[in-house]
Formats: structure tokens, C-alpha cells, sequence
């Protein structure tokens, strides 16, 4: 679970996010985050099924990556945090450095097609990037049997291919939940 410290970073950084979408800025200059409610969910998930071994593709300036890390936190874990925007990744390191959280945390930044065929077996997957490279991504994902993977924005972008790609995967089990702008939790065989 997350606690008061690490909700109270996700509160600013959310409340950030809402006055930048009043502003007309290009999109390399927002900070597309997780919303709060997502977050906690996130946490839970991961610190619930003991993931151990964590992912995320897109962690933006840093809401999921608390979360998750803060999981790791909790069982002894690792997140590997993939961000392509250096200064978006700067503050995050910043971010989960005041939260004591960034032992927990390996950033690289870089393209995910670029380094997911090095990164090794994972238990748990967050994508929240580039809408048309979840699919390709899902694709490349080294997780583990029995791993999960969690895609956001499936409602909010209407990504029905997404979801149609997760489900055909032999043996996978796939639910959409509506939480935030929408989740996709996938549990692959």
C-alpha cells in the first residue's frame, strides 16, 4: 500500500498534470501521468502478487514509478523504469529519491524497443507510452508464467485492439477495469 508520503508526491504531481492540460502545450512538454486512483491500484496489484521483478514503459515524471516501487518496497523487489524523455525521467529520479524509494528503482532512458529484449524476465508489466506501440510492446515483453501486464488508457483511447490483441494470447486471462482512464489486467500463462 502506499503511504502518506508517497500519495502526498502523487497528489502534486496529479494536481501538475491538471493545471498543464488547462495550458496549450505540445505533448513532449506535458506530463502524462497515472491517475491517483490507478496508482493505488497499481501499488496493490504488485505488492498482492508478490512481483518481485517489475517493468514499466513509460513513467513519465513519476506517479506509476512510485507506486510500483513503492510495492518493490514492500517484497523485496526491483522496478525497471523505461522513459524515453530525459528531463521527464530526471524528475522522477528526483521524485523517488525524496521518497527513499529510488534504491528500488533502475531508470533507463531509452527507447523500449531498443533495450526490452535485454531487460530479463519480469513478474509484472506497466505500459503506459505511445499508444500505437502497446501491442508491439506486449509482443516483446519478457514475462515471466504467470506474470501480469497492465496497459492504461484503454478506455480514455478507445484501444480495442489492444485489448482484442491481449485476449487472443493462448492461455492468457484479460479483464478491463475501469479505473482511471482505464486498465487492462492481463495474466499470461
Amino acid at each position: 500500500m502506499l503511504g502518506d508520503l508517497e500519495r502526498g508526491a502523487i497528489r502534486r504531481l496529479w494536481e501538475r498534470k491538471l493545471r498543464q492540460d488547462q495550458e496549450p502545450l505540445p505533448n513532449a512538454q506535458r506530463h502524462r501521468n497515472l491517475e491517483p486512483a490507478s496508482a493505488e491500484f497499481l501499488c496493490a496489484l504488485a505488492a498482492g502478487v508478490g512481483a518481485k521483478r517489475m517493468l514499466e514503459i513509460g513513467g513519465s515524471s513519476g506517479i506509476s514509478t512510485i507506486a510500483l516501487a513503492a510495492a518493490a518496497r514492500q517484497v523485496g523487489g526491483k522496478l525497471t523504469s523505461i522513459e524515453l524523455e530525459p528531463q521527464r525521467q530526471a524528475e522522477a529520479r528526483e521524485t523517488l529519491r525524496s521518497l527513499h524509494l529510488d534504491a528500488f528503482v533502475n531508470f533507463v532512458c531509452e527507447d523500449a524497443g531498443r533495450v526490452l529484449s535485454g531487460v530479463g524476465e519480469v513478474d509484472l508489466v506497466f505500459i503506459d507510452c505511445e499508444k500505437q506501440d502497446y501491442i508491439r510492446f506486449f509482443d516483446m515483453l519478457p514475462v515471466a508464467a504467470g506474470g501480469y501486464v497492465v496497459a492504461d488508457n484503454v478506455l480514455s483511447h478507445a484501444l480495442t485492439d489492444y485489448i482484442a490483441h491481449a485476449r487472443r494470447r493462448p492461455g492468457a486471462e484479460s479483464i478491463t477495469l475501469s479505473i482511471g482512464k482505464g486498465l487492462e489486467l492481463t495474466r499470461l500463462p
